[in-house]
């Protein structure tokens, strides 16, 4: 498991550009990690399979050694001495391979099967809280498509419209009631009226 990410912002934040991934392709919000590990992808691959990095933390970040201080206190600073390695970290790695299973009877256009697997090192950021965030929701939802090789689910969702509703207590229900039955078209008699009588 990689080391906990220390940052000088209140939680871990990767922002746009991402690393070139097919998850992150035309992706441009914000994403937010309570609390992270590193993901780093192994130099080199194993066993023939090289994983890529799609998410990392922002240049304000770093992957910090002293993880018992951190999780005390939550107040760590960047010490290179101690082994903390500066940002940008990778967060979330994925790789792919193709299967070995058999493809008989399946359609000619149909995409070959693969083995896809993508690693986070947090899950909070898709948790109830976390998924408040635009960011983090489409990122997840994004990883979901391109695990199930169901690329053209990858995209930039719309947001869904906020609460514009305006909350007034009776007293004020009342005034607005006044203003628009009375005082206005009181005054729009008036200053009629009073054009009237100027023209006599």
């Amino acid at each position: 498991m990689g080391q906990l990410i220390g940052t000088s912002e209140s939680v871990p934040v990767a922002a746009p550009p991402y690393p070139s991934h097919p998850i992150t392709a035309r992706f441009n919000f914000l994403t937010a990690y309570p609390l992270a590990r590193s993901a780093e992808p192994v130099s080199g691959g194993v066993n023939g399979h090289t994983a890529q990095g799609f998410v990392q933390t922002s240049p304000r970040s770093w992957a910090e050694s002293d993880v018992k201080g951190l999780l005390e206190s939550g107040k760590v600073t960047f010490n290179a001495a101690s082994g903390d390695k500066q940002g940008p970290i990778t967060i979330a790695s994925a790789v792919s391979s193709p299967s070995t299973a058999s493809t008989a009877g399946a359609a000619a256009d149909a995409p070959k099967p693969e083995t896809r697997v993508a690693v986070f090192g947090d899950s909070d950021f898709a948790g109830n809280a976390g998924l408040g965030i635009q960011g983090n929701r489409d990122l997840f939802m994004n990883t979901i498509g391109w695990l199930s090789q169901q690329e053209n689910l990858i995209s930039i969702r719309a947001k869904e419209p906020s609460d514009r509703r305006v909350n007034m207590t009776a007293a004020q229900i009342n005034m607005v009631t006044l203003l628009s039955l009375f005082v206005i078209p009181g005054l729009v008699f008036a200053a009629g009226a009073y054009n009237w009588w100027r023209r006599r």
